[in-house]
């Protein structure tokens, strides 16, 4: 397992390129609070990290995150 740390530009760069529509609710100015459906990640590896990025890219973007269940 890699345990390197990802830089910011890193992030931002994954953000890029994987969640285009997670970037665009992040950058929204008026909003303080961005909101992931639990249902729109898997359980793969690859889903848990996606799902890691996004979390860090919400919080350098200060945003908080509200999981929703439903």
């Amino acid at each position: 397992m890699n345990t390197d740390a990802l830089t910011d530009e890193t992030i931002a760069k994954i953000v890029d390129e994987n969640l285009p529509k997670w970037k665009r609710a992040c950058l929204n100015a008026d909003a303080s609070c961005v909101i992931l459906q639990q249902s729109a990640f898997n359980t793969t590896d690859n889903d848990l990290f996606l799902l890691a990025v996004a979390i860090k890219y919400a919080g350098i973007m200060k945003k908080d995150v509200t999981i929703s269940w439903e």
